[in-house]
Parts: C-alpha cells; structure tokens; sequence
C-alpha cells in the first residue's frame, strides 16, 4: 500500500479513536445527571417546548384496535443526451390491528404499482433537475398519502421523512422547478389540513437526521450545569466542547439514550429561524404545529428524529407521546434495526429497483425505435470503462 495512503488512513483511525473515545466518556457522564437537568432555567429553550424536563420515559401501548399506515416513495433517474427520466413511486401500507391475530393488512393504490414516468426535457442547469427529481418523488409522496386520508380511516399515519420540506428543495422563484415547488406546497397545505379534519395523527419518521438542534441546546446547558462541583468532576476528562462541534444530534443522543426514552419536544419552526431559506413562505405558520422529538426505539440502532403534526391549541404532548407509544411496538422487531413496521414494509415495496428501471428504460427504446447510442452519454457506452 502507497505510504502517503497508509499515513492518511492511520490519521484518520485516530481520529475515529478520539471522537469514540470522547462519545464514551460523554455518554457515561449523561446517563448519570440527565435526569436532573431542568430546562426551565433557559429561557431560550422553554421559549420552544412544552417541558421542562431534558428526557422522558415512554411506555408502549397496545395496537388492538388500531389502524396505522405507513407512506414511502421511491425515485429512479435516468439520464440521457437529450433528457432525463425520473421515475417515481409511492405505496401506503395499511395494518388494521385485531386483539389477538396478526395484522390485516392492505396497500394503497396496491401492493406494488407500477412507477410514474416522467420525462424532462428541458435543458437544465443540474441543481434545478436535482430539485425537480426531488421535488416528483415528495409530490407522489404526499399524493398517496393523502389518498390514504381520503379512502381509509386512520388513526396513525407514518411518513419516511420530514413532515416539512427541505431546504435544499425550493428553487429560485422564476426557475423551472418552482411551478413544481409550488405544486408540492399546495399538497403539504392539503395534507395539514386533511389530517385534522380527519383527526388522524400525522408523524414523519426521519432515519437518518443531520440536524443538530439537540447538540445547539445540549452545548447552551451544558456549561451552566457543570458549574455544580461534582458534575464538574465527572465531566473534566471528557472535552465535550469538541465532541459537540463534530456531532449530529442522533449521533450525540445515542450515547445516553436507552430504548423507550426521548428527548424533549420543541417546535420545527425553532429550526427555520436558523435558516433563512426556509421561512419566507406561508407554510412557515404550520412549523409552529410540528413538534420534534428523538426517540430511542432499538437498543443497538440510532434515535429516531420524530415530527408529530399537534393541534396549534396544545398545551402539552399527550398527542405526541400517544403516537411515539404507537411507534414503539411496532420498532421492535431487531435490536439493530428499530424502524416502524409499516415504514419497512412501504420502503420495501416503494423502491423502484435498477432491474425494474431498466426494463422500463428497454421498453421506451422498443417504443420509439432509438438506440442507446442514441439516447445514452457518451461516458455511459464508454468500451474501455471496464464495466
């Protein structure tokens, strides 16, 4: 192996050493005084949430007599000298819980629907066909989940996401993708809405969060608390300053979480005001009903980032923790892998595999009579790539 290479992965196993040896001594730290950290002495903080307290335990309810979905999409791109093809797929799975049997359940629109085909053919600049890629999976995303609120009765439904779009997603106003954008807003605001009506609770499952929110708030206590002499003394070998500014929320959290506990609930709209990209539209005015949570569901696996869309009049997480109670029966299945049942099984029947692509992609070509060496780049038929 060539020696610069050998020298710069030895850098970075010890660096890998520091930050797992940091996340140990932190977390041992954690688990001994989170249950005494009292968020009502930051102002700040208790601004955004409904607690006071930085943890709560949840216990897992029973799913008799429960309906519960789960929503998931799949997005194929395929792209060629004159356009791009996106092909896109949303499924809902419905489990209808009985007292002592199985589950019956059901799909929607079935149980694995043929994917949309959509081409563009527009020549855009790459960032605006990411968007637009992006911006057809979430459309059919909500489409289907809507439907779900239109054709079944619910009184769970979970999304694989964010309840909220994401940033990177809204283009520049005038650029082809906003009429997209735009189309996707409209569906959120009928989805919030729908979802009340109805009085189904609507909560998006996010698997695997960059956010770090949770590490804003821990690195804003954090220094108060150790002014107490003996926290102080638990924390002084562990430099928990850098370990904050290398963290996740979900990768800090997993140190001191244990299966069945959360963090503490704040509003999605605390998270917007840190990015000026994402609060200038009338959808700002629902991040203030979508609580956020991170929940342990698995011993062995992450936290799970929780969005619960609430009634804006909520004075406390009943609702919220009602859900999470739901959720966790049903993340039991691996101590490794603690996602929810009904997101497993959309995810497995949403995504749109490179196979099921290529047949469609052969297919067109036997539809329009072109060739690859028509429609492919130059860099996809290269003869000498050695693919």
């Amino acid at each position: 192996m060539d020696k610069r290479l050998d020298h710069a992965l030895s850098n970075l196993a010890e660096e890998i050493d520091r930050v797992e040896t940091a996340r140990k001594g932190f977390g041992a730290v954690m688990k001994k005084i989170k249950g005494n950290i009292d968020l009502s002495r930051f102002p700040a903080i208790v601004t955004d949430t409904m607690e006071t307290s930085l943890l709560t335990k949840l216990e897992a309810t029973s799913l008799s007599g429960l309906r519960i979905a789960g929503v998931d999409g799949g997005l194929v791109r395929k792209r060629f000298r004159s356009m791009d093809i996106l092909l896109t797929r949303a499924v809902a799975v419905i489990f209808q819980f009985g007292r002592e049997d199985g589950p019956v359940v059901e799909f929607y629109p079935e149980a694995f629907p043929e994917p949309k085909v959509t081409p563009v053919l527009l020549a855009l600049p790459s960032l605006e066909i990411d968007q637009l890629a992006s911006l057809e999976r979430v459309a059919t995303e909500l489409e289907a989940t809507i439907s779900v609120l239109d054709e079944f009765h619910t009184d769970l439904i979970l999304v694989d996401g964010s309840l909220f779009y994401h940033p990177r997603d809204r283009p520049q106003r005038g650029s082809t993708a906003f009429a997209k954008f735009q189309e996707v807003m409209a569906l959120y605001r009928q989805l919030y809405h729908k979802s009340r009506k109805k009085r189904t609770t609507l909560v998006g499952i996010v698997k695997d969060s960059r956010s770090t929110r949770m590490v804003q708030v821990l690195g804003e206590v954090l220094p108060h608390i150790i002014r107490d002499s003996s926290i102080f003394e638990l924390m002084q070998d562990v430099d928990y300053r850098w370990l904050l500014k290398v963290s996740r929320d979900c990768d800090l959290l997993d140190t001191f979480l244990e299966p069945g506990e959360r963090t503490f609930a704040f509003r999605y709209s605390s998270e917007l005001t840190h990015n000026v990209n994402s609060a200038s539209d009338e959808l700002a005015i629902w991040s203030s009903s979508i609580w956020v949570t991170y929940l342990k569901t698995a011993r062995d696996d992450l936290p799970l980032r929780i969005e619960v869309l609430m009634d804006q009049d909520s004075k406390d997480t009943k609702e919220l923790d009602r859900a999470l109670s739901a959720i966790l029966p049903l993340s039991w299945q691996h101590p490794e892998y603690g996602i929810p049942t009904p997101i497993l099984e959309a995810d497995a029947r949403a995504r749109i595999t490179g196979h099921e692509a290529q047949l469609i992609i052969d297919r067109l070509m036997a539809l329009s009579g072109l060739t690859y060496t028509v429609l492919e780049k130059r860099r996809s038929r290269n003869p000498f790539s050695g693919g």
